[in-house]
């Protein structure tokens, strides 16, 4: 009898092929879940999954790659008695898809089958193996919603599982943020994980919410009506945040208000060139030498002085020639 080590446990399984039709689809597994939970408010039957999953572009080409190789390189792994598939529905939502037009060719897939009573907590350390420490072709979104249902329902801390998956605990907490500000935020679409990843790990944006509070709710309704072209266009708020006057408060007031948006309000402040790149190296050297520590390491070190009075001698010269 033939084993499959999950963690550090070892199972004891049967191969051989299976027929696809008596297959069914795992609601649990991330690739399958995150799609459900965008288009559908209840659970959905079997055939409404089928018809989600052979309609994704991965799909599609899985069913390209397994027809071109003759089948499947990597069987499903499916648990006895149900026969619920619990990795590979991809590869089963395409093999339906090669089978509606050739059955008798693709009526058979390889499996691997697990026995019946496998545990929870096994069934979740396997899809960890394999897409979060192995191939890693889940998306953040999909990690993340596979580590946030894997804590709701073990209660392990995070320092564990992360241990567990072989992935640093900071960025396991970092999905796990993510994923509850959007469930918080009644946001689960996919394309909006960047947006929020973004939007959470900007520190001028943490800042400024705390002076103004609505304007991360301003930011979360925007993403939502696809007002922001892009992730990245986020960080233009949090150079915004960044700017220490009150005309860069005043915009981002109106842009928390819905007064203007981010591309407004960021040409606005581009115009005064405190977003530039050498504006914030001056400003961050007239920050530096404002320190009162600053004038202890000017005595401590000779080279610094030398330094700063080249730099007074040029800056007299420059304002002499004005």
């Amino acid at each position: 009898m033939k084993t499959l080590t999950i963690g550090k446990k070892d199972f004891e399984v049967k191969e051989g092929e299976f027929n696809q039709a008596s297959l069914m689809f795992y609601e649990d597994n991330p690739r399958v879940y995150s799609a459900l939970r965008v288009s559908y408010q209840t659970n959905p039957d079997q055939k409404s999954i089928e018809d989600l999953m052979v309609t994704m572009e991965h799909v599609k080409q899985l069913k390209l790659s397994i027809e071109s190789n003759g089948g499947l390189i990597d069987p499903l792994i499916v648990r006895d008695g149900d026969f619920v598939v619990l990795e590979g529905n991809s590869r089963l939502a395409a093999y339906r898809l090669l089978c509606r037009k050739d059955p008798i060719t693709w009526g058979k897939v390889k499996c691997i089958i697990l026995p019946k009573d496998i545990d929870e907590t096994s069934i979740f350390t396997l899809l960890g193996q394999y897409h979060i420490i192995g191939r890693k072709d889940w998306s953040p979104y999909e990690q993340a919603g596979y580590l946030y249902r894997r804590k709701k329902e073990s209660k392990i801390p995070v320092e564990t599982m992360a241990k567990e998956l072989g992935i640093k605990k900071g960025d396991a907490q970092k999905y796990l943020d993510v994923y509850t500000f959007m469930i918080d935020n009644d946001d689960l679409e996919p394309s909006n994980w960047s947006y929020y990843d973004e939007l959470l790990k900007n520190r001028s944006l943490n800042k400024a919410k705390v002076y103004l509070p609505q304007l991360q709710s301003t930011i979360v309704a925007q993403i939502k009506n696809k007002e922001i072209q892009q992730a990245s266009d986020i960080r233009k708020i949090g150079e915004i945040a960044n700017c220490p006057d009150n005309k860069a408060k005043k915009v981002l007031a109106d842009i928390a208000k819905g007064v203007s948006d981010i591309y407004m309000g960021y040409e606005i402040i581009k115009d005064t060139g405190k977003i530039d790149s050498l504006y914030k190296k001056v400003r961050a050297f007239r920050e530096l030498i404002s320190d009162c520590e600053f004038n202890d390491s000017i005595a401590d070190s000779p080279d610094i002085k030398y330094e700063i009075k080249k730099i007074t001698q040029i800056l007299k010269k420059c304002f002499k020639e004005e």
